[in-house]
């Protein structure tokens, strides 16, 4: 059953499943809570593979095998657990056409034999850009973050594939959706203005709306539900330790976006926050050392200054001392990231 789950799965990422094998597929994901999460992990390394340039067909057996072959066997165990295969499958495809990912869509549309060149931005840590889509929407992606979507949108939707944080301008168009996907949620809109932040590593994630409206869907197996629909002014926050989404009306939304204007707000942030906020603006790691600090919650904004005037700033307001560690030269004449330690 391994390994007919195995062709199961991919099949479905491609978009392929017949009647008989989504049921089969449903059957497995019910049969064990686990299931779904192992699903929705590989799911998201499947578009996250999305190191991508094309979208192509192929043949899903004969891709898996090669893989198999090529992948050495302690990776997949070790690195992929229950989906080794499938998942080295992904991986060693993106390893091996550098960069082109054979794929063909989450949705049960026919696929084009046309190739689709796909695109990615991404920002480096400390690092922000604002560019134009293919129907002229904008988006502002901050930093470590990137963005993936077809060189020219497909009829019928607009998708692109987020890991990170952005600011989308929206263009109006009826008939052709815009989705953005972050996993086991996406979120469609017509034509608006919204915020979006889901880093990998992220406990949650969150879609906030300024103008227009948005709803955010479930993504399941082949399966997409509507979860809740989001009117100007408010933020949903869906939390993936509990999996409860939390949906609040905000007054003042401007300590959520302006990261898009060069600005680093803290709005009554725990310490925790704070230093991923830091992390992530200055590309540094921060090492939080005082338990003390737990209890603190900082306000504050500030614009293009150094990450040692910020410390020096938030000392002022709590008993934290910190020193910064440079980076270090490596064999490979690279750099590790500075590190803050916060004491």
């Amino acid at each position: 059953m391994k390994e007919e789950f195995e062709i199961l799965i991919t099949k479905f990422l491609e978009g392929r499943l017949t009647t008989e094998e989504e049921k089969q597929l449903n059957d497995w994901l019910n049969d064990d809570p686990g299931h779904q999460k192992v699903a929705d992990d590989y799911r998201m390394l499947w578009q996250q593979a999305g190191a991508a340039t094309h979208y192509y067909l192929f043949d899903t057996e004969k891709a898996l095998k090669a893989t198999k072959r090529r992948m050495p066997s302690f990776a997949r165990k070790s690195l992929f657990g229950p989906l080794s295969n499938i998942a080295a499958a992904v991986l060693a495809l993106a390893l091996i056409t550098s960069g082109v990912l054979f794929y063909q869509g989450s949705n049960n549309r026919k696929a084009s034999k046309m190739e689709v060149v796909m695109q990615e931005v991404t920002t480096a840590y400390g690092t922000r850009s604002k560019f134009q889509l293919p129907d002229s929407s904008t988006v502002y992606l901050n930093s470590g973050s990137r963005l993936l979507f077809p060189s020219v949108f497909s009829e019928g939707s607009r998708d692109v594939v987020l890991s990170g944080e952005a600011f989308f301008e929206v263009r109006k168009d009826v008939e052709n959706p815009f989705i953005v996907k972050t996993g086991s949620l996406q979120v469609r809109v017509l034509g608006t203005a919204f915020n979006v932040q889901a880093y990998e590593n992220g406990e949650e994630m969150s879609t906030t709306l300024v103008c227009g409206k948005v709803q955010l869907e479930r993504v399941s197996g082949s399966r997409v539900t509507p979860y809740a629909e989001l009117n100007p002014n408010e933020r949903a926050v869906f939390n993936f330790n509990d999996r409860k989404l939390r949906i609040s009306k905000e007054e003042d939304l401007e300590k959520y976006m302006a990261w898009k204007d060069g600005k680093l707000v803290f709005f009554n942030d725990p310490i925790s926050v704070v230093a991923n906020k830091l992390g992530n603006w200055y590309n540094v790691e921060v090492q939080v050392n005082n338990p003390k600090l737990k209890n603190y919650h900082f306000t504050a904004t500030f614009t293009d200054e150094p990450i040692e005037q910020v410390l020096d700033l938030l000392s002022k307001s709590s008993p934290m001392h910190y020193k910064i560690q440079r980076a270090v030269k490596q064999d490979d004449n690279s750099y590790t990231k500075r590190i803050v330690i916060l004491n």
